[in-house]
């Protein structure tokens, strides 16, 4: 029975780390300034230990809880007020303290016991919140961000890296790549195949390294042949001013 336990756990462990790690890299992306930085070694040891602890008790594993973190984290986030017109507001910084995510713990320990009063409150309710908090963490998120620049013409498109330094059409193309993983992602979910989810999760690692692959073979042989044609083209013209000269 050991034996065949190693599968579901090698699925619950890629499941987790990935969550973890993705809320982490969320969370903490270069745009928020953060000032404390974060322990993601230190983060994943944690988990570990209290991920093997909560097994042998029966407890509920630890885990990111993506959508919660993010809107915490945006909870936190301090806006530019003084902005020009058509300028869409930064992150001046972050309110980086423990106390917030102190009590938010302690909350989700008292449901235990507030469990009756809970059941008051209509579901309906709660699915308005968790839908507002998911829209509210899609803001910020640069593939959303992608998204909205597929329909937009690009004289209009921000001042942003992924912008100015990528064509085009090639970013298109991968907001295209991103949507169809998200897709086969959300498809897996939805259907009896679920259990592969961890599975499928991990491979758009190779998928996107496939894809980025592809892209810089391809700026390379482009470059490769404007350079050669460059070069047909400067000798044609040279042999061309030698005749007209002679």
């Amino acid at each position: 029975m050991m034996a065949a336990s190693i599968l579901p756990a090698i699925l619950v462990f890629i499941l987790i780390f990935m969550e973890s790690q993705i809320t982490a890299l969320i969370v903490s992306k270069k745009e928020r300034m953060l000032a404390k930085g974060t322990g993601f070694h230190v983060d994943l040891l944690i988990i570990v230990v209290v991920g093997g602890l909560s097994a042998m008790l029966g407890l509920p594993w630890l885990s990111a809880a993506t959508v919660r973190s993010v809107t915490h984290t945006n909870a936190l986030t301090v806006m530019s007020k003084a902005v020009a017109p058509g300028d869409k507001p930064r992150i001046e910084e972050v309110k980086e303290q423990r106390v917030t995510g102190f009590l938010v713990a302690v909350l989700v320990g008292l449901s235990i016991v507030i469990g009756e009063v809970l059941r008051q409150i209509p579901l309906a309710v709660l699915f308005g919140i968790f839908l507002y908090m998911g829209v509210m963490s899609l803001n910020g998120i640069q593939l959303t961000d992608r998204l909205i620049l597929l329909l937009m013409p690009p004289k209009y498109h921000p001042d942003q890296s992924y912008v100015r330094k990528v064509r085009t059409l090639r970013m298109h193309l991968f907001t295209i790549v991103q949507l169809i993983c998200l897709s086969v992602l959300w498809v897996v979910m939805a259907t009896a195949a679920a259990l592969a989810f961890p599975f499928m999760l991990l491979l758009t690692i190779p998928v996107r390294m496939l894809v980025i692959y592809f892209f810089v073979s391809l700026k390379k042989s482009l470059q490769q042949f404007q350079r050669v044609h460059r070069l047909k083209f400067d000798l044609l013209t040279y042999d061309d001013e030698n005749i007209v000269v002679t």
